[in-house]
């Protein structure tokens, strides 16, 4: 017994995809190349919230491959999949695209590369990175299992010393993330500069950071 597909679809050939209407052709040949393949689809269902999230899968691929984990990819399978109105899977997705388009923007430098810069004798190659974390004067975003340090931190191999001070003046509830997006986002205190451009004006730069505790005021 043959089960028919869900999505039915043809490859058009070079003389069929010209006879299509010009309508056609003139919106979906944009950006199109040589050998690129046309398809016709057919679904029992509205597919264009599919072909968007395919679209927008697409655009966090290379990133996901170089900071995804299984994990990862398996919530953004899973995404594609449920109802369109399911609120919060697509939350999931907009904060994981989030996060990756931030690590692909930011110079981020893993524990053992930490631990190389700094030259320190011992075996474990997650010192004295996590350490570092522990006390506050550096801060690591999570993907997966790892710790991924923003790069800015470090000046020869060792933290800033202004760093330990706005983590300490930063509201004790943000997330890493949180604070990572908050270091790459302009700051109407710093004249509309991000706090990572002002790291030479540490009197400033904590400033900035403790007026994120203040109650927002009208």
């Amino acid at each position: 017994m043959t089960t028919t597909p869900w999505i039915a679809y043809e490859t058009l050939q070079p003389d069929e995809v010209r006879r299509l209407p010009r309508r056609i052709r003139g919106r979906l040949a944009e950006g199109a190349g040589e050998g690129d393949e046309w398809v016709v689809i057919h679904a029992p269902g509205p597919v264009t919230r599919m072909v968007d999230r395919l679209n927008q899968l697409g655009g966090v691929r290379a990133d996901l491959i170089r900071w995804g984990t299984p994990a990862d990819m398996d919530r953004l399978l899973a995404w594609l999949a449920p109802d369109p109105s399911d609120v919060k899977q697509a939350l999931e997705f907009d904060n994981l695209a989030a996060r990756l388009k931030y690590l692909a923007d930011t110079p981020i430098l893993t524990s053992k590369q930490i631990h190389r810069a700094y030259g320190v004798a011992q075996r474990n190659t997650s010192e004295p990175a996590s350490r570092w974390k522990k006390e506050g004067r550096t801060f690591a975003v999570r993907l997966g299992r790892r710790d991924l340090y923003p790069a800015f931190q470090f000046l020869d191999g060792v933290p800033r010393n202004v760093v330990r001070d706005v983590l300490a003046a930063l509201p004790a509830d943000m997330t890493a993330w949180q604070t990572a997006l908050w270091f790459a986002s302009g700051n109407g205190w710093l004249d509309g500069d991000e706090p990572q451009q002002r790291l030479e004006e540490g009197e400033r730069l904590v400033e900035a950071a403790r007026r994120l505790s203040e109650p927002a005021c009208g």
